[in-house]
């Protein structure tokens, strides 16, 4: 019993008329005689009762139309649905993202307006840092990624795009000295005690800090490192010492803690939107397509394309 089998006859079953059964299906009556017949000899039963007036459905053909147009229903949507993911309207997207880049305006209005766009996707979120995100990119855990460019350089099989230049700014807690300034000089901060990334997560802030420290003769006194951004700028709060952050922390809204911009123009981070090279899944051109149109967009409204 194949599909075709079922098809010839929930038609002829509706129909109870071949020539017409034969005309709706678009074929001649022989092929679809000859497909009632094969399946009656593989169910070893009729399910016609047929003469020269009249075609009438059999017991057996009766129940076997019932299971008939459930199965036949179930194919369809299979194949509507499957259909869907293959143009990328429907399934799953799985989006990872660094704590500091869900904080910038566009990412929230990104997934709003990709969720808009396509209802039926399943968008699936989780916070990486950027090293996680490249290994999940690898091993396929993940279908695109935001983050912040890599002290290492990023594998073949991974694609990016960047988004947009994020400045760096220095978390201080309330009340600190240098929150009297609109602007921090990085040489203002070479007493400081620092709390910051440890070197080992691979993330490009870190060589970036050293060598802006190392720009104005000094090396940064870290007493505490943390691998999460948000941990970070909560000790700061806590008055441990002061960071060097990406700007999209300043969103947070965190008692005892303020941020003040840096006074360097090589004090930034790119933001970049990482994919599987050659990526054929259309549901990840589309939203690299709107995260381009978001993060642009922007741009446009006056943030420029430092964010």
């Amino acid at each position: 019993m194949n599909l075709k089998q079922l098809q010839y006859f929930s038609v002829l079953a509706e129909e109870l008329h071949f020539r017409r059964a034969a005309e709706k299906l678009n074929i001649t009556q022989s092929p679809l005689s000859i497909a009632i017949q094969n399946l009656e000899q593989e169910l070893g039963a009729k399910l016609f009762h047929r003469n020269q007036r009249s075609v009438q459905l059999t017991e057996v053909g009766r129940r076997l139309y019932d299971h008939a147009q459930g199965l036949i229903s179930r194919l369809e949507h299979c194949e509507q649905d499957i259909r869907a993911i293959v143009n990328g309207k429907a399934g799953q997207l799985r989006i990872a993202f660094t704590a500091a880049s869900s904080l910038l305006s566009p990412f929230p209005k990104l997934i709003s307006a990709f969720q808009k766009k396509f209802p039926e996707i399943d968008v699936q979120l989780q916070s990486m840092t950027t090293v996680q995100q490249i290994s999940a990119l690898s091993e396929g855990t993940i279908d695109i990624g935001l983050l912040r460019r890599p002290r290492q350089s990023i594998p073949a099989e991974i694609s990016t795009r960047r988004l947009a230049t994020d400045r760096l700014v220095v978390a201080l807690p309330s009340g600190h000295p240098l929150t009297s300034k609109s602007v921090v000089a990085i040489p203002e901060l070479a007493k400081e005690k620092f709390i910051f990334f440890p070197r080992k997560m691979g993330i490009g802030i870190y060589d970036q800090f050293i060598k802006l420290c190392g720009k104005w003769g000094f090396a940064p006194d870290i007493v505490q490192e943390a691998e999460e951004a948000t941990t970070i700028v909560g000790l700061v709060a806590a008055g441990l010492g002061v960071a060097v952050v990406p700007g999209g922390l300043r969103y947070i809204q965190i008692p005892n803690l303020e941020f003040r911009h840096i006074a360097d123009e090589d004090a930034i981070t790119e933001l970049l939107l990482a994919f599987r090279t050659g990526e054929a899944n259309l549901k990840v051109q589309q939203l690299v397509h709107l995260a381009q149109q978001a993060f642009s967009t922007e741009a446009g409204e006056g943030i420029g394309a430092e964010i």
